[in-house]
């Protein structure tokens, strides 16, 4: 069989439910080109593979994981399955609206490393109306990620073989694996985003973010301190500036929505006190962009 030009590549994990919801979505997409759908199923359920083999058209591959890998592995499982020359890793209970990929396609193109979408949050998909006109597009160098990663996890199309050239997701980096990775692939060619809500993320409770955000806040700091050293050489001190900028307004967000107050946050917390700390981070982020 030819490769399809794109994978839609689905880590699965006990919620059958949400699988549906995320497969009609793809399923519902307006624009047609040629691709495959992978299911790698850790908890290997019944209801799962049901899920998967009625996928319209037996367009979608089902692959339980035995024994099951852990969540970043089944990650890499899904790129290792993928035969589309783009590849999304989509989570079981994220989706895409039906304009994703009526957006990303003009992009596509063999120079760019990934293209994604702006991506709304909640504990449900709102109903957005489908965009007018052609969306303009932000290109995201790899200087932006002191700031964050280019979109949540949904939505993002990355090339297949450079995906697998960079060695995946890193499992050193858990929960941060897609940021991690992100930023990877920003080093290795451009990085584009589409600006129309086109994605969207789940936020719920029991979420691996929920359970290790003290690790996340802590290594999202590390690996901002790394993008400073690699991105801002010429300006070290700017760099590292940047960086505990950041982390202290993650750390904030973080002590308004948990209670604890683990020695993660009280350390990230104390980068507050650098000058300037005040500043509306927007500023900050306008400054980043037009560093050039």
């Amino acid at each position: 069989m030819n490769a399809p030009l794109l994978t839609f590549a689905i880590p699965a994990y006990r919620r059958p439910g949400l699988l549906r919801e995320t497969l009609a979505s793809i399923a519902a997409q307006t624009a047609p080109p040629e691709y495959e759908v992978v299911v790698a199923d850790d908890g290997c359920l019944g209801e799962a593979r049901l899920a998967a083999e009625g996928f319209p058209g037996g367009r979608c591959r089902y692959v339980p994981n035995k024994p099951a890998l852990g969540a970043v592995a089944n990650w890499n499982r899904c790129l290792e399955l993928a035969r589309g020359d783009w590849v999304m890793i989509l989570h079981e209970d994220d989706t895409l609206y039906p304009w994703y990929l009526e957006s990303v396609l003009p992009r596509l193109r063999e120079s760019l490393a990934a293209v994604c979408t702006r991506t709304v949050q909640g504990p449900s998909p709102p109903a957005l109306l489908p965009p007018r006109g052609r969306p303009s597009v932000l290109a995201y160098p790899p200087r932006y990620f002191i700031k964050s990663s280019m979109s949540p996890f949904p939505g993002v199309l990355f090339r297949r073989e450079l995906g697998r050239r960079l060695g995946g997701f890193s499992e050193a980096w858990g929960p941060l694996a897609d940021y991690e990775f992100w930023y990877r692939l920003a080093c290795a060619g451009p990085v584009e985003v589409v600006r129309v809500r086109a994605a969207f993320y789940r936020v719920a409770p029991g979420q691996w973010t929920e359970q290790s955000w003290p690790r996340m806040l802590r290594e999202t700091h590390l690996l901002r301190l790394r993008i400073a050293r690699e991105q801002f050489g010429g300006s070290p001190r700017l760099g590292r500036w940047l960086a505990r900028f950041f982390t202290c307004r993650n750390a904030r967000s973080y002590a308004r929505r948990f209670a604890e107050r683990p020695a993660a946050l009280r350390r990230a917390l104390e980068l507050g006190r650098i000058p300037f700390a005040s500043i509306p981070s927007g500023w900050i982020w306008q400054l980043l962009k037009a560093c050039g």
